[in-house]
């Protein structure tokens, strides 16, 4: 049950571009899944920056006719909130790129995220577990998975190998 629905209301968070794009992938499908998940829930904002974004990669990258791209920006304008980047928020971003070093545009999606009250800035390319102004968190979304995916890895690679060396030792 969505948390509006149980009178709570629901965490903010934050979309970077980098996470939306991950939700046309055909190659990479637990991303994909991820990203749909986060664009779908209660909570979720995204910017005009990120559409705008989002819409260029889709046109020029992946070559998307711009007829189903607009589809796609308008589906994920209508099950977000949006803020408009506004003159405030560009001059925020100066101090966030003067204070943490990132690149402007980069700045401009953390002073975003900081200006609809989100809590959690999902994004592949910031620093994944870095806190900005002691209230936004920036998480990668699909970390914990990679990071599951190689320990079962090394795990199944470890056992193979023991098992391996004692089936040789037997013979």
């Amino acid at each position: 049950m969505p948390a509006a629905e149980r009178g709570a209301a629901a965490p903010v968070f934050f979309l970077d571009t980098n996470v939306l794009v991950y939700s046309f992938s055909a190659q990479d499908t637990a991303k994909r899944d991820t990203a749909r998940a986060l664009a779908e829930s209660d909570g979720a904002w995204v910017s005009t920056q990120v559409l705008s974004e989002l819409g260029n990669v889709l046109t020029r990258r992946f070559r998307v006719p711009t007829a189903e791209a607009r589809e796609r920006i308008a589906s994920i304008a209508a099950g977000c909130e949006v803020m408009v980047v506004s003159p405030s928020i560009v001059l925020d971003a100066f101090r966030v790129m003067e204070r943490w070093g990132y690149g402007f545009f980069d700045s401009q999606i953390v002073a975003t995220a900081l200006a609809c009250g989100a809590s959690i800035l999902y994004s592949e390319d910031l620093h994944h577990g870095q806190t900005v102004d002691d209230r936004l968190s920036i998480r990668s979304p699909f970390r914990f998975r990679t990071e599951q995916r190689a320990k079962s890895y090394r795990a199944g690679v470890r056992g193979a190998v023991k098992g391996a060396k004692s089936r040789r030792a037997s013979l």
